[in-house]
């Protein structure tokens, strides 16, 4: 159980160390992804884009303006007509991201349109890509996995296409583990365009494969593998392609972070003291940057994680507690409130909720990891409420009205804290907040178990603490 633990540790460090580099990577895609999918670039394409509030992510209720629904109609008809050329297609750049946000009258002529002429000319690139991420765009296990002779023939039309191979990759990993021998080809196809090109370009789209886009890493794949499956060899083939490329990146840019995945594929592999000496050759640099600067939080949680992983946890949690101080309190008793009140006005202590499991719960109603915790966070009170479990909201909102309808209307039944100070909340100086949401589950001397009580965490924690209680 305790290896379990630590291995999910490890995938939650490498993803959120990961996550630090996302967004250079996605603000470079576009300069970066090569003349493939820059190609043919026109207007139309762009007026669509703006009329997404944030490019993808906007309120449901969206429409494409009818002008623009037009020309994009015209626009796809003529490169499905086109095919490819010199080996790809024009079809704009992350189609796959975008295609979901179509209008169904507008997704039904374009695929209509592309269905015949599929059907007259089997050899057309264009079409057979454009059909083949409709047909994933929404994944159904028993109607996507049909369907990916769309995906090979797209493949095998666009021979010099990193996308439709990517996107072949993802919609494998996202159809289970059936799909794993479809997913290594997609990979080989994908490494065998890229190989010999600009390494920026094999970078970036390396670097997406182990980003939330995909259903499963190639590490994580290859992990399910038995040791003995006759496609071991070729999945370990592709990690070596893997790490070729993150190390050219690390030896270029050494705060770019994929030392972490570097050191991750080594181990999945066996390697352990490759993983090893990846991460000592990069702790002198991040020793260096935290010289420079003693609030690096990126060097400070890198070095977390490097003497984590070499052993020295006191060291490791040093580091840790220096980013996130809330992390000293654990083991420890909590210090008594300044003096408080709820939105009652009636003073809250923690002295009162001696004997019970209490969760001191910090968050805002504009904090949306916030709002997305507050089912969990419900279903736990409801379930332990009345064998001794109490939670004690620490609101960092300023608008009292909207806090109080908030409450109203999610039918929230513990207390809440309220002074409208935002970060400057004596309670949240007091305990070292830096990020909401916070949780400090106590237990019933007021000795801190965990300030990361979020998720399934939280109700293992309390189901933990309750049982031994009733045991």
């Amino acid at each position: 159980m305790k290896r379990t633990h630590v291995y999910c540790l490890l995938l939650v460090i490498v993803f959120c160390l990961t996550a630090i580099v996302q967004n250079r990577v996605f603000s470079q895609q576009a300069e970066g992804l090569g003349k493939s999918l820059k190609q043919d670039s026109v207007d139309v394409w762009e007026d669509f884009l703006n009329t997404l509030d944030r490019r993808g992510l906007s309120d449901p209720h969206w429409e494409i303006e009818p002008v623009v629904q037009e020309k994009l109609i015209a626009d796809f008809k003529a490169k499905i007509d086109a095919s490819v050329s010199e080996g790809l297609t024009s079809l704009p750049v992350r189609l796959p991201s975008y295609v979901h946000r179509f209008p169904e009258e507008m997704l039904r002529a374009i695929k209509s349109h592309a269905e015949n002429v599929l059907e007259a000319d089997p050899n057309n690139g264009a079409a057979a890509k454009f059909l083949a991420v409709d047909a994933f765009h929404k994944v159904n296990a028993q109607i996507s996995s049909e369907a990916y002779p769309l995906l090979e023939k797209a493949m095998v039309l666009a021979p010099k296409d990193f996308e439709i191979c990517f996107f072949a990759y993802t919609a494998c990993t996202r159809l289970g583990d059936l799909m794993k021998e479809e997913a290594l080809v997609a990979l080989e196809r994908l490494f065998e365009r890229l190989r010999g090109g600009d390494h920026r370009v094999s970078y970036l789209w390396t670097m997406r494969l182990y980003t939330t886009e995909a259903g499963a890493t190639p590490v994580q794949i290859y992990q399910r593998i038995h040791k003995r499956h006759p496609v071991i060899d070729r999945w370990e083939a592709v990690l070596n392609e893997n790490l070729a490329v993150f190390e050219n990146e690390l030896s270029r840019t050494p705060d770019s972070g994929v030392f972490n995945i570097i050191a991750h594929i080594h181990e999945a592999m066996g390697d352990i003291a490759a993983a090893q000496a990846v991460f000592k050759d990069v702790q002198p640099f991040y020793e260096k940057r935290l010289a420079e600067n003693p609030n690096d939080r990126t060097a400070l949680t890198s070095l977390a994680n490097i003497h984590g992983k070499l052993g020295n946890t006191d060291l490791a949690h040093e580091y840790r507690v220096k980013v996130n101080p809330t992390l000293a309190w654990e083991g420890q008793v909590l210090p008594e409130f300044s003096p408080v009140v709820d939105l009652e006005g009636k003073p809250v202590s923690l002295a009162d909720y001696r004997g019970k499991l209490v969760l001191l719960d910090f968050w805002a109603t504009w904090c949306g990891p916030c709002i997305a915790e507050l089912p969990n966070v419900k279903e736990v009170y409801e379930k332990y409420h009345d064998k001794g479990f109490e939670i004690i909201g620490i609101s960092l909102d300023t608008d009292e009205a909207a806090l109080r309808k908030f409450i109203r209307e999610n039918q929230l039944p513990w207390r809440q804290v309220f002074d409208g100070k935002r970060w400057e909340t004596p309670l949240v100086q007091q305990y070292g907040v830096r990020g909401i949401p916070a949780q400090f589950l106590m237990d019933r001397e007021g000795r801190v178990i965990s300030v990361q009580a979020r998720g399934e965490r939280l109700g293992d924690l309390v189901e933990a603490e309750i049982g031994d209680a009733t045991d």
